[in-house]
């Protein structure tokens, strides 16, 4: 199609919407999946891989025809990437001059900086590392600095690198070195890293820290250390110290080490102390109410009354969020209102804090003006939105928006380099170096340049970068981009085998990946349904799969089929709760024996509201919230998602005035 066919569409120039999208599905170059790559970019594809695979020769002999191809300075940087310790020092720095804008930039300069450290390439380092952030080569520029003579003002920079949380590089020692042949480690720089050390939980650290300090000042980096060591279970012996600085940041810091374990005794520990240690005002302050919300997570008897001794000063949202957690688990309505009315007004505006404000209203008696709030409440289409229509038996506001995009900002959109860049990487399967160019170029972009790239990544079939867009502009109700189905066939079919509902599993996929197919998380977690490769080995030997290992996890047919059965095995052990199944299958089925085990029995909504675990409170609503967009958009009856709530334990009822299985949707007039 022409670049303006889409003029030929019954729609204004300015904003284009479905026949948008067509025109750009045919424009050239787009829809990577309808189309086969060219000649050049399967070209660039082996001439990559054959560069990591290190086959040089077939690397070397692509070079020349790729030339004038769009990604050949990715060719160019994985080059130079393997052979940065044997580079010209003027080829690599012009390279990377000519190239600042590129997402491989950083890590090539990095890694090429650290070469020179290793290397000892004073001179170079001198003149091209000297802006690092990097702590290898920034200990490298200050000993080169040493070795020149250039010294004056380093004293403050070496100072800064000692003062760590952690361990710091080997090129790091010559520098430190110097810093004690200067006298540059005092008390208290020395005190300052057994701080920061304990803070990143590096104990041995802090140990070796205070061993910079004198005979007089060491002890308490010792006494730090046993405490630390001993969990803090014998920190009343803090009595016995002088009351002074190093006393009190010890206690403090214990604890509230001791209160994430056992409040009880971390509140019996602090009245002991409190009658031997002077706390200035604001840490005492600070130090209650930090105490006071552990009381609340572990929901301790006491809690009331910890928190009513908080200094209002320090009754912040996060420490009102517990109480109100806390008052649910006890059914205190009033309690919960009054907690509310202390929220910051942008708390009180979100969903879960307004559900619970009008469930308190209404059970405690003032119910006209409860169910008014959550009438308003019930048309929102997020969890505690639906729980709200539940309550009152109505329908569900899923109201959708089609999609506007102005065509003139698509163009700009598309006329940047970066964006190119990102596209043409995305088509060739370089997926991480094409989110890093995609991501930069939405540094700083407004609503409508958001809109633009979500229409091109619709296009361009890459669900997640559409998601992301959008979520980030704050169009909620363009259903259609913001919950696609790719897959869905997929799904349907082990869904089936393993007697699941595919909305479900939908749901779950998109809060897991955003429906990226080559998702890997921090923890390892791999693919469309996030499974850990510890999962799939138990996962396979349970049910007879073949499983050839991580890399096949990154196939949707392969990663679909294993988080099917292991949402089927959840299912079963948790007895065809779904709260429970989904909370197990984010934090794992042993957090959730331990939760259970709590005592709460009761509300479901109540008990998510009141998990330990913050992502697992927002990741339960999040999947069941996405499961009733999903069937709606599949076709399906949209089923309540209080039906999906069973109560946790045997003194409740599933759920509030949920008046029948299905929902229905509907909007209010006129949208």
């Amino acid at each position: 199609m022409p670049r303006g066919g889409f003029r030929e569409c019954n729609a204004p120039r300015r904003w284009l919407t479905a026949c948008f999208l067509a025109w750009l599905l045919a424009a050239p170059g787009l829809a990577a999946e309808t189309i086969p790559l060219s000649a050049q970019q399967e070209a660039f594809r082996q001439a990559w891989d054959a560069a990591r695979g290190g086959d040089r020769n077939t690397f070397e002999q692509a070079l020349p025809g790729l030339q004038d191809y769009l990604l050949y300075p990715y060719l160019r940087y994985e080059d130079l990437r393997h052979r940065r310790s044997r580079v010209p020092v003027e080829e690599m720095a012009g390279f990377l001059d000519a190239h600042r804008d590129w997402a491989f930039k950083p890590a090539l300069e990095t890694a090429w900086l650290r070469s020179l450290v290793k290397r000892g390439r004073w001179e170079a380092l001198l003149e091209h590392g000297s802006e690092s952030k990097d702590t290898e080569v920034r200990c490298g520029v200050a000993r080169a600095r040493i070795l020149t003579g250039d010294t004056e003002g380093l004293l403050p920079v070496a100072q800064g690198l000692w003062a760590a949380g952690k361990s710091q590089p080997e090129a790091c020692d010559p520098v430190f070195a110097w810093l004690r042949r200067q006298d540059g480690i005092g008390n208290g720089l020395a005190w300052e890293r057994v701080r920061l050390a304990m803070k990143a939980r590096e104990r041995k650290l802090a140990r070796y820290a205070g061993r910079f300090m004198d005979d007089d000042h060491r002890v308490w980096a010792e006494r730090w250390y046993e405490q630390d060591r001993g969990g803090y279970r014998q920190l009343s012996r803090a009595l016995r110290w002088p009351d002074g600085e190093y006393t009190r940041e010890i206690a403090d810091f214990g604890l509230r080490r001791l209160a994430r374990n056992d409040p009880d005794r971390a509140w019996r520990t602090f009245v002991e102390l409190d009658r031997g240690i002077d706390w200035p005002d604001d840490a005492r302050g600070a130090l209650q109410a930090e105490l006071a919300l552990w009381s609340a997570v572990g929901r301790s008897p006491e809690t009331p009354g910890r928190m009513a001794s908080v200094p209002a000063a320090y009754r912040d949202d996060r420490l009102l969020e517990w109480h109100i957690r806390y008052q649910l688990t006890q059914a205190d309505w009033e309690g919960v209102l009054t907690s509310y009315a202390g929220l910051s007004p942008s708390l009180q505006d979100d969903t879960r804090w307004r559900y619970w404000e009008a469930r308190a209203l209404i059970e405690s008696g003032r119910e006209e003006e409860g169910r008014r709030r959550m009438g308003a409440l019930s048309e929102a289409a997020t969890f505690y939105g639906f729980l709200a229509a539940d309550f009152l038996g109505r329908p569900y506001g899923l109201c959708p928006e089609t999609p506007e995009v102005s065509g003139e900002v698509v163009e700009t959109f598309l006329a940047q380099d970066r964006v190119a860049r990102a596209l043409e990487l995305h088509r060739v399967g370089l997926l991480n170096w094409a989110r890093s160019e995609w991501s930069a170029a939405l540094v700083g972009a407004d609503r409508e340049a958001l809109r633009a790239a979500a229409a091109v990544a619709v296009a361009e079939e890459w669900p997640d970068r559409a998601i992301a867009a959008l979520g980030d502009s704050g169009d909620r109700r363009w259903y259609a981009w913001r919950f696609p189905s790719p897959h869905i066939e997929l799904v349907r079919e082990n869904a089936a085998v393993n007697d699941l509902d595919p909305a479900w599993v939908m749901g779950l996929m998109r809060s897991e990946s955003a429906l990226a197919e080559d998702a890997i998380s921090h923890a390892g977690a791999r693919g469309l349904m996030q499974i850990t490769p510890g999962t799939a080995s138990r996962l396979a030997r349970k049910h007879g799969f073949d499983y050839g290992g991580r890399a096949e996890l990154l196939e949707p047919g392969v990663n679909v089929r294993f988080g099917t059965a292991y949402l089927r095995d959840l299912l079963e052990r948790f007895g065809g709760n779904h709260v429970l199944a989904t909370g197990a299958y984010n934090a794992g089925p042993g957090a959730v024996d331990r939760w259970i085990d709590d005592g709460y029995t009761g509300d479901a909504a109540v008990w998510i509201d009141s998990l330990p675990y913050f992502e697992t409170r927002d990741y339960i609503p999040r999947v069941l919230a996405f499961t009733t967009i999903y069937e709606w958009r599949l076709g399906l009856p949209v089923q309540r998602v209080s039906t999906r709530m069973p109560a946790i334990g045997h003194s409740a009822p599933a759920a509030p005035a949920a008046v029948s299985a299905t929902a229905g949707v509907a909007c209010p007039a006129g949208e």
